[in-house]
């Protein structure tokens, strides 16, 4: 343990690692790494009175990859973390400036970049899903809707897990530290173990908030769905009414168009102006019934 009562932090890459001159610490990271495989295996495990841990994580905006895989070792004295695999404006690989060798401005800027993020993701989607959703209510429905909804789905389904599994990262390094304070032992310092604790926390309110996210965008879906049978169901009405308005000229154009020789209209002079007054009558009478009935 440091004097004052900080605690060492140092992130390196995949390829510094393995070029160095390796401490005993560096190589027991070094061995877990390529015992564990970390792009396969997530989690936390206790390793020599340290503990190792990996995780994996996309970045939210090209979700097809995983562009950080990432391992560390920590314990009461030092946190080393090796970096496999990043997008270098994700995780700070350089230097911490000395001011901020404290424990919380040190684990924040290894750990707290990767909550920031998730919280101005998950704030921008839950704007999108509410201007979504006022659209919708508006009616003004656009049918690619579906495409933004299943893109929306897409993202949020990533950010689920991955801060799931971030999360459950965290509950084993708390989990670990308590089972090992309960066999009278210590893993982390104080300052570390307070800030894991409140981490996890913070971490749960993210995770809780993305299912939140996840939950509305399948209401949306529904209100979508919904507000699309409504507009089919009222285009159909307006079809089935002037159909049905027209359908009894079908029948007097029908009627008449028979031509036989003992129709008594058939030879009438005012036959013709008799069928046209009669079929505009017909149309005027449906068009007020259908209207008084607010069937359009």
């Amino acid at each position: 343990m440091q004097e004052n009562g900080t605690i060492n932090v140092r992130i390196m890459d995949w390829e510094e690692l393995q070029q160095r001159e390796r401490n005993e610490t560096e190589e027991l990271l070094m061995q877990s790494v390529r015992r564990l495989e970390p792009a396969y295996w997530v989690g936390v495990k206790l390793q020599e009175n340290c503990l190792y841990g990996s995780f994996c994580f996309h970045e939210n905006a090209e979700v097809k990859r995983r562009v950080i895989s990432a391992a560390f070792l920590i314990n009461e004295q030092e946190f080393l973390m090796v970096v496999l695999k990043d997008v270098k404006h994700i995780l700070p690989i350089q230097p911490l400036p000395e001011e901020e060798n404290g424990m919380e401005g040190r684990l924040e800027a290894v750990f707290e970049v990767i909550l920031k993020q998730g919280q101005q993701e998950v704030e921008r989607m839950e704007k999108y899903l509410i201007d979504m959703e006022r659209e919708i209510v508006r009616g003004r429905i656009n049918r690619n809707r579906n495409r933004s909804i299943f893109e929306c789905k897409r993202l949020l389904t990533v950010w689920k897990n991955d801060y799931a599994q971030f999360l459950n990262l965290i509950e084993g390094i708390n989990g670990l530290e308590d089972k090992k304070k309960e066999a009278q032992g210590q893993i982390l310092s104080e300052e570390s173990a307070c800030y894991f604790r409140v981490y996890e926390n913070k971490m749960r309110r993210l995770t809780e908030d993305t299912q939140f996210l996840y939950e509305e965008l399948v209401h949306i879906r529904e209100a979508l769905d919904a507000a699309l049978s409504y507009e089919q169901n009222r285009i159909m009405k307006l079809f089935t009414t002037v159909t049905t308005i027209f359908m009894p000229l079908s029948l007097i154009a029908g009627w008449y168009g028979m031509n036989f020789e003992g129709m008594p209209e058939l030879h009438w002079r005012y036959g013709y102006l008799f069928v046209s007054v009669l079929s505009v009558l017909v149309v005027v009478a449906c068009f007020w019934f259908f209207r008084r009935k607010k069937l359009f």
